[in-house]
C-alpha cells in the first residue's frame, strides 16, 4: 500500500468522523459537541489540503500551510471541547487569539525545509502536545467518575500522543538519524495508525456525550418522580389540617387487597358538634381553626403509627392499629377534656368545642367498612345521649 492511499483512506475516515459527529447534533445540544464538529472538520481540511499538496503541481506551500493551519485548529478545538466537557468553559477569546501565532507558524513552516517529511517531525511534536493536554484536560472528570466513555477518549488521546512521538522517531531514523534506520514502507503506514486511533477518540466523544444524555435523563426522571410523589401526597393530603384524606383510605384498602396482609384494631368516627354555631358566630376562618384544633387534639392521644383521616367537613376518622376497644374508647372519651382546654387558645377566639365519637373493632381491613358503619352509628347514639342530657339541664354546647 502507497502512502498516498494511506493519506486517502485517512482523509474519508476523518470525514465520516466529522459527518457523523454532525449527525449527532440534531439530538445532542452540546458545546463541547460543537468543537469537537469543528475540530474533526478541520482535520478533514488539513488532510484535503495535504492530499492536494502531494498530487497538485504547483502551490505546495499554500497546501502545505493549510494542513498545518488546519491541524492546529484541530487541536485547539479540541481541547476546548474537552474543557467545556470538564468545566463547562466553552470556546473563549484566547483560543481565537491562538490561532493567531498557529497560522503565522503554519504559514513559515512551510519554508524551513523542501522535505515534507522533516517537516512533518515538527508538526508531530506540536500534535503530540495537543493530545496529551487534552488527555490532562480529562483527567479530573476521569478521577471523580471514570465512566466508560471518558476511558476509551482518555486512551485514545494517550496512544495518539505516543503515536505521534512514535512517528518523530520513525520519521528521524529514515535517514538513520537515530543511529538506526526504519524501512520505507513502514512509513507507508503511518496514516492508517493515526485513522485507526483518531476513529477510537471519536468512538470515545461519541460515548461521553451519550452518557451526558443518559444522565440528564436519569436526573428529569429523578425530578418526574419527585413530583410524581409530592403530587400523590398532596392527592391523598387535606390540606387545611395535614390529614389523609377519603382517596388516601381507599388507597389503602387497595394495597391490602392486592397485598392480601390482614390486621386489627378499632376504627374511630369522630364528628364536632357545634361547628355551624362556630361558623355563624365567629366566621369561617375560626371554624377553619376549629377543625385544625380537634384534627391537633386527635393527634396528640394516638399513636404514631395509627391513621387519621379527615373523613367529611367536620367528620373525622382514626384507625387505631392492634388497639384493645376498651382503650380506643377511653382515649377518645379524653377528646373533649382536651378540646375544652385548649379550645380557645388553638383559635384565638372564646370558642368551645366539643365533638361525639363512636369506635368499633376490626379483624382485617376488608370489614372497615362494617365496623365504620357500626361506629357512626355509636357515635350518633352518644350525640343523641348528650343531647337528652342537655335537655335535662346538663351544660353542652349544640
Amino acid at each position: 500500500m502507497s502512502a498516498n492511499l494511506g493519506l486517502a483512506i485517512q482523509c474519508a475516515g476523518v470525514v465520516l468522523l466529522t459527518l457523523l459527529s454532525l449527525s449527532m447534533r440534531g439530538s445532542i445540544q452540546s458545546a463541547a459537541l460543537s468543537c469537537w464538529i469543528g475540530a474533526w472538520a478541520s482535520l478533514a481540511l488539513a488532510l484535503t489540503s495535504l492530499f492536494a499538496g502531494f498530487h497538485l503541481a504547483g502551490g505546495h506551500s499554500l497546501f502545505y500551510s493549510l494542513y498545518f493551519f488546519g491541524e492546529y485548529a484541530f487541536g485547539l478545538l479540541l481541547i476546548a471541547g474537552c474543557r467545556h466537557l470538564v468545566r463547562g468553559v466553552g470556546f473563549s477569546r484566547r483560543y481565537w487569539f491562538a490561532l493567531i501565532p498557529a497560522a503565522l507558524l503554519a504559514i513559515v513552516l512551510p519554508f524551513l525545509s523542501a522535505v515534507f517529511n522533516d517537516l512533518f517531525m515538527m508538526q508531530a511534536i506540536i500534535l503530540a502536545g495537543f493530545f496529551f493536554a487534552s488527555a490532562l484536560t480529562l483527567w479530573p472528570a476521569l478521577r471523580e467518575h471514570a465512566s466508560p466513555g471518558l476511558r476509551v477518549m482518555t486512551t485514545a488521546l494517550l496512544l495518539l500522543t505516543i503515536n505521534f512521538l512514535h512517528d518523530v522517531l520513525v520519521f528521524g531514523a529514515r535517514k538513520g538519524l537515530w543511529g538506526f534506520t526504519v524501512p520505507t514502507a513502514y512509513l507507508q503506514y503511518t496514516s492508517i495508525f493515526d485513522l485507526i486511533l483518531q476513529v477510537l477518540l471519536g468512538f470515545g466523544m461519541m460515548m461521553v456525550l451519550l452518557e451526558g444524555v443518559r444522565r440528564e435523563v436519569e436526573l428529569a426522571n429523578r425530578q418526574l418522580t419527585s413530583t410524581r410523589d409530592k403530587l400523590e401526597f398532596m392527592a391523598r393530603m387535606d390540606p387545611l389540617t395535614e390529614a389523609l384524606n377519603r382517596h388516601a383510605f381507599h388507597s389503602l384498602l387497595s394495597r391490602d387487597e392486592s397485598g392480601g396482609e390482614t390486621t386489627d384494631g378499632c376504627v374511630a368516627v369522630i364528628d364536632i358538634d357545634n361547628l355551624k354555631q362556630i361558623n355563624d358566630r365567629f366566621g369561617h376562618s375560626v371554624g377553619d381553626k376549629a377543625i385544625r384544633a380537634v384534627a391537633r387534639a386527635v393527634r396528640s392521644m394516638i399513636r404514631a403509627d395509627d391513621m387519621l383521616f379527615r373523613w367529611g367537613g367536620d367528620e373525622f376518622l382514626v384507625l387505631m392499629f392492634k388497639l384493645h376497644e376498651e382503650e380506643a374508647s377511653r382515649r377518645m372519651r379524653s377528646l373533649n377534656e382536651i378540646l375544652k382546654e385548649n379550645s380557645e387558645r388553638l383559635t384565638n377566639s372564646p370558642v368551645t368545642i366539643s365533638v361525639s365519637t363512636g369506635v368499633c373493632g376490626f379483624d382485617s381491613l376488608s370489614q372497615l367498612g362494617d365496623s365504620i358503619d357500626n361506629a357512626d352509628q355509636e357515635m350518633y347514639g352518644t350525640r343523641h345521649l348528650a343531647r337528652e342530657e342537655k335537655s335535662k339541664g346538663a351544660v353542652f354546647v349544640d
